[in-house]
């Protein structure tokens, strides 16, 4: 241990003593790995942009149960505990159950055809830190809001149309718990407790009988199994590894996840192409910064020779380039973080607001800059081994040689 501190402190200050070649030697691995980090960040950055763009949109995410059928209780309850699932509930039907909706005061607007979905904890429909409907509840869309001209604390009633075997129809009445903020649903909807929509499903499919439904609030028996479910993935990956498993389950999935393919490709793309540029960059600047310590060596062979003559052993000679390389390096790598700071910020005064980013423009994160610091490890690590292998060829016998 002596020894290798002995070999450290000596590479140390032969850089200090060349300390305008050591510069060079640093800004030339700082000019090479801060566009690397630059090229990475953007790289993340617009990944970030478009993967928040996209849970914006819980319809990007969202994985339809492809038929009807009699899914139990216990399979929506795993999903639910599943960190692949942003939100799962319980479902009359396929698609949405309709009905229309108007408010309780004489004369009010009607709106027809609205969807009707079972909400709970976690709907990416609810606004942000609501709770989810309770019986009696509702959540509107913002267009069946504004065409109700209602808003949070009113009453609507929905109005289930007549058909041939119930020709006075039947009404529902509910307490506007909220609004569903705008642009997350465009149509004409409402979220209701599970309790509720399947209340109203019971009636259209004459399970139950009766106009006025609101006394039968509360009575419907609880389900062990349910014909549907609403499903939403948490993320990019996470929506196609549910596809995979619930098709394993012989659950078929239709989903509409266009956008997040595309931005797995947009992905899977710039991390191939990063890692190429990076790679080719870094294996170039491995070799010429081989090449400059074997020049090294070279030049000094006659004061490492009376090193060696001076009882520094092999090893510790052969670590003279190694601990030159990790100086060099980590210096470099301090550097080009520090330049990386000021470009970010550079680039994202001039051009975050013309790109309309709401974060920065280039990100990277502590693994990001671990996983920098380690490859600058390797680089110095790879190109001191020429140089270290060199150096052992160096003995004592040549400081004796020169000094005759």
């Amino acid at each position: 241990m002596t020894r290798l501190l002995l070999s450290a402190r000596l590479a140390l200050a032969d850089l200090r003593h060349e300390r305008i070649a050591t510069i060079c030697q640093v800004v030339s691995l700082a000019a090479l790995l801060v566009p690397l980090l630059i090229l990475l960040g953007i790289k993340n950055g617009v990944l970030a942009e478009r993967t928040q763009a996209l849970l914006k949109n819980p319809e990007s995410l969202r994985l339809t149960i492809a038929t009807t059928g009699s899914y139990p209780r216990s399979l929506i309850e795993d999903l639910a505990s599943d960190p692949d699932v942003r939100f799962v509930a319980p479902h009359p039907a396929q698609l949405a159950v309709i009905a229309d909706f108007t408010g309780i005061e004489d004369g009010s607007p009607v709106v027809s055809r609205v969807a009707l979905l079972a909400s709970g904890a976690g709907d990416p429909y609810l606004p942000a830190g609501a709770p989810p409907p309770a019986p009696g509840q509702t959540y509107l869309s913002a267009a069946l809001a504004g065409g109700l001209s209602v808003a949070a604390g009113d009453r609507v009633t929905a109005l289930l149309p007549p058909n041939p075997q119930r020709p006075d129809g039947a009404y529902l009445d509910f307490e506007v718990a909220g609004l569903v903020p705008a642009g997350i649903w465009g149509r004409n909807g409402a979220l209701l407790n599970e309790a509720d929509l399947f209340l109203i499903q019971d009636w259209t499919e004459a399970a139950i009988t009766g106009t006025d439904l609101n006394p039968l609030r509360g009575q419907v028996a609880p389900r062990d199994s349910f014909p549907s479910m609403r499903l939403y993935a948490s993320d990019v990956a996470a929506a196609f590894r549910l596809v995979d498993r619930l098709a394993a389950k012989g659950i078929p999935v239709g989903s509409s996840l266009d956008q997040a393919r595309e931005l797995a490709s947009l992905e899977q793309a710039l991390t191939m192409g990063f890692r190429i540029v990076a790679g080719v960059g870094l294996a170039g600047y491995s070799a010429a910064f081989a090449a400059t310590l074997w020049n090294g060596v070279i030049r000094k062979r006659r004061a490492i020779s009376l090193l060696r003559l001076g009882g520094l052993g092999r090893r510790g000679a052969a670590m003279l380039p190694v601990f030159q390389s990790v100086a060099i390096v980590l210096l470099g790598w301090v550097a080009s973080l520090v330049t990386y700071g000021a470009g970010a910020h550079l680039l994202d005064a001039t051009l975050g607001g013309a790109l309309g980013f709401d974060r920065p423009i280039a990100q990277i994160g502590t693994g990001d800059i671990l996983a920098s610091g380690a490859a600058a490890l390797a680089v110095a690590l790879i190109a001191s081994i020429w140089a270290a292998v060199a150096v052992t060829g160096i003995t004592p016998q040549e400081g004796i040689d020169d000094a005759r």
